[in-house]
């Protein structure tokens, strides 16, 4: 089996230990603050800041070229890819949570085997992103797509429920661990790792792209 394929930065030599010791400190920082019950203390519209500042911080700095730009296209994509295999654990939790009548049943069953069906298949989707071929390209890009809808649609959901119904009891369940971790890390993770994949496989296709274009003959 080949190595997943990476594309070489063209910047200098970079230390990847200091973007880990940066995903390790914004971790420490997230699972204090979803333990200290902060998040509670927020007003409800600043929940969704939560998700997406990470996200948007994370695509500047890649923008900007660097570190973080060298670590990504570095970085063994299947590192990204098996992340997402967290996703089993939550959506069972949403599941056994909407069974035992503290969590809306509407959420669960979207949420749930959502994230259910995403985490399982990250599991064949690391195999494919070992793999250069167009049919495992096209397969991983699909698992990437899906993932990325599901999640899309899960925070919809919450949002509908926290911000127009302001259901007290979803409110609630995310005030508990280990669901009061999702919106200060691991969402906020999942959404820049499906980006990191998009960007990954989209160097990859026009890597492959210009060493199948013909040589001109006039060099």
């Amino acid at each position: 089996m080949s190595s997943p394929t990476a594309v070489v930065p063209s910047s200098r030599a970079f230390d990847p230990m200091a973007v880990w010791a940066g995903l390790a400190l914004w971790s420490g920082v997230a699972l204090v603050v979803a333990l200290s019950g902060v998040v509670a203390s927020l007003p409800r519209p600043l929940i969704p800041l939560l998700i997406w500042s990470p996200v948007l911080v994370g695509v500047a700095l890649y923008r900007r070229g660097g570190a973080l730009r060298a670590f990504v296209d570095t970085v063994d994509l299947r590192i990204p890819v098996l992340f997402h295999v967290v996703r089993v654990f939550f959506g069972a939790a949403f599941l056994v949570e909407a069974s035992a009548g503290r969590l809306p049943s509407s959420f669960a069953q979207l949420a749930g085997p959502g994230d259910i069906v995403a985490g399982l298949l990250a599991l064949p989707a690391a195999l494919l992103a070992t793999r250069g071929d167009k049919t495992s390209r096209s397969l991983l890009l699909a698992w990437n797509v899906l993932g990325l809808v599901d999640i899309l649609a899960v925070f919809l959901s919450a949002q509908r429920l926290l911000l127009v119904l302001r259901d007290e009891r979803f409110f609630q369940a995310f005030q508990r661990m280990p669901f009061s971790v999702l919106p200060v890390l691991v969402v906020p993770l999942i959404l820049l790792t499906h980006l990191l994949v998009f960007v990954r496989r989209a160097e990859l296709s026009l890597a492959l792209r210009g060493l199948s274009l013909p040589k001109s003959s006039d060099g």
